[in-house]
């Protein structure tokens, strides 16, 4: 069973869209790491500098792999400095997904 994962951001006040553009960045990259299944990047609609990685990979190890090569590579530490508080992680296990009525006929 896959691993769902959210990464919360909490960036410094006005800094939630250099955060977002950060992550967009390095998106290619973190979309080819091994285990990464998907990816989605979220902005916070009452609190823009709040920012959030929903992602899944094969298993919960794939992505504690991830956060250790970003670290060795620079990354976690550029996002550091703009955060107002340690990034925040949990793994979660997907009970249901389903899609409502308003999902496009295309996307079923």
């Amino acid at each position: 069973m896959s691993a769902q994962v959210t990464a919360e951001f909490f960036a410094q006040p006005g800094r939630g869209e250099e955060v977002a553009k950060l992550l967009l960045d390095v998106l290619g990259e973190s979309l080819t790491f091994e285990g990464c299944e998907d990816i989605r990047i979220l902005r916070d609609q009452n609190a823009p500098d709040h920012v959030t990685g929903l992602t899944q990979w094969t298993e919960a190890h794939n992505y504690t792999d991830y956060l250790a090569w970003r670290a060795e590579h620079g990354s976690t530490a550029t996002f550091e400095g703009m955060l107002t508080r340690p990034l925040v992680i949990h793994y979660y296990d997907e009970i249901y997904h389903g899609q409502g009525i308003a999902t496009p006929r295309d996307q079923v």
